[in-house]
């Protein structure tokens, strides 16, 4: 290497920034974590040897060197994937690194000290070692294999996610979906989702490898279709039909039912509600397609009553401007009211948006008997793609996708969603399929006849009293041949 490169290395050093050292992938990730807010929770689901790990020790040398004072807290799953891994990738990333700005690394403390007086932390979840890492501000908090580390709820929002409260620190999760399915880690990847801070980047995105080391891997993994390939390399969630409340909608199954529907001249629209009080309140919006045999969801409306700002009031403005919004002719400017609306009943909030309405939304009981046959219907219409989803019911789609008892025992409640509900929209959803009426056709009875098709009498001398009259009747001038 001559001078000039060296001294050009050495210049991006002085100035903290080692995205030099970064692959595609690594770079796409690393714009992604500059680009994000303080405070961001980002959760980065990343395929095995995509370099995740040196990620996030290039962002901790970052942090340490451009920031004087600053705090790096790194967590992994155990005390010897520090040692076996990290202490690697710091050796490799420092060896250029400029000797006034390279860190000592003390055993004692397991911490990187720096000249100008940041310090990189570092600890495993095992046998709680993470508490060392308790109090003192963090100007930045980098979690890896986070599917795999013990106590992740308490390592994160009791242990690491206070630290930052000053200091307005970013938090970076990343990992491969944990095998199992009770694992705290989904609910940060649910989160995440939510908050539009989920990447995922699978083993063909990973620009170190070629067609053949792919297929070597997914040989060694049992193909494509093994639960390990795809956890580990398509970073998919293989959800456990023990905790899954509908196994069945995966990422195939979205990709098909969740789209646009155009829709039919004549239609019977239906409306249900899932009432929160601490939990969600969810609406949905559909209709039934006779047609095609096919129930459209077209829009939902959520709201949090735990918000001091939300009330009953405006949910039920919401409701009815969503109705206006979805129902109203262009031609006639008339609403076609649902034919049928319904809803857990709490009959103080009903009657109080019956009153906001004037009169106008009246929500019936749903029916809440025999709950397993009612979730088995609903598995059995989603599987056979009965049911269409639009897009825009991004509540409804997480929760399907997410929905989960609350344990393996426990298959009459769902668990906690991280919104602050239970899965709320699926209990909606449910409430609604019960109570659609498949037999009932909306379209006219001659709706599909053409006038050519259609019969009428020849006139004859014993009807020509009957054709006299229409005349009459019509006012018709032109004589009758």
């Amino acid at each position: 290497m001559n001078l000039t490169a060296l001294q050009a290395k050495h210049e991006l050093w002085y100035r903290g920034n080692l995205f030099f050292k970064c692959h595609p992938i690594q770079e796409e990730m690393y714009k992604i974590f500059y680009n994000s807010k303080p405070h961001s929770t980002l959760v980065w689901l990343l395929a095995r040897q995509s370099g995740k790990s040196y990620l996030l020790a290039i962002l901790a040398l970052e942090q340490a060197i451009r920031v004087d004072d600053s705090i790096i807290k790194m967590v992994t799953d155990t005390k010897i994937h520090l040692e076996s891994i990290f202490s690697k990738i710091f050796e490799e990333l420092l060896v250029d690194c400029p000797e006034n700005l390279k860190p000592e690394f003390k055993q004692k403390s397991f911490t990187y000290y720096f000249p100008n007086g940041s310090q990189i932390q570092l600890a495993g979840t095992d046998n709680k070692h993470y508490e060392k890492l308790r109090g003192q501000k963090a100007h930045l908090i980098l979690v890896d294999e986070a599917g795999f580390c013990n106590d992740l709820s308490d390592v994160i929002d009791s242990v690491l996610f206070p630290t930052t409260t000053h200091t307005g620190g970013r938090i970076v999760c990343a990992s491969t979906p944990p095998e199992q399915l009770d694992h705290d880690f989904f609910k940060y990847i649910e989160q995440a989702e939510s908050d539009k801070f989920l990447s995922k980047k699978t083993i063909y995105d990973n620009p170190l490898l070629d067609q053949g080391q792919i297929q070597t891997i997914i040989k060694k993994m049992g193909g494509v279709g093994s639960e390990r390939f795809r956890r580990e390399y398509l970073c998919e969630v293989i959800k456990d039909p023990n905790m899954s409340v509908i196994p069945e909608f995966d990422d195939d199954l979205e990709k098909i039912i969740v789209k646009e529907w155009p829709k039919p001249p004549y239609y019977d629209s239906y409306e249900s509600m899932d009432l929160g009080g601490v939990d969600l309140t969810v609406v949905l919006f559909g209709y039934y397609d006779f047609r095609a045999d096919k129930i459209i969801i077209e829009d939902e409306v959520v709201m949090d009553f735990t918000d001091k700002e939300n009330t009953i009031a405006k949910l039920t403005e919401n409701i009815l401007k969503k109705e206006e919004e979805l129902w109203k002719s262009p031609l006639t400017l008339e609403i076609k009211r649902p034919y049928y609306r319904v809803s857990d009943i709490d009959y103080l909030v009903t009657r109080e948006i019956l009153k906001y309405s004037n009169n106008i939304v009246s929500f019936n009981a749903a029916k809440k008997d025999n709950n397993d046959a009612a979730i088995n219907d609903l598995r059995h219409l989603l599987s056979s793609k009965k049911i269409i989803i639009n897009p825009r019911c991004k509540i409804l789609v997480r929760h399907l996708k997410n929905c989960r008892w609350s344990s393996k025992t426990n298959k009459v409640k769902f668990a906690r969603s991280p919104d602050n509900g239970h899965y709320d929209a699926v209990d909606a959803l449910k409430y609604m399929i019960r109570d659609v009426i498949f037999s009932k056709n909306p379209y006219p009875v001659n709706y599909d006849s053409r006038l050519v098709d259609m019969y009428g009498p020849v006139a004859t001398k014993e009807n020509i009293t009957q054709y006299d009259a229409y005349r009459k009747i019509f006012n018709i001038k032109t004589p009758r041949r």
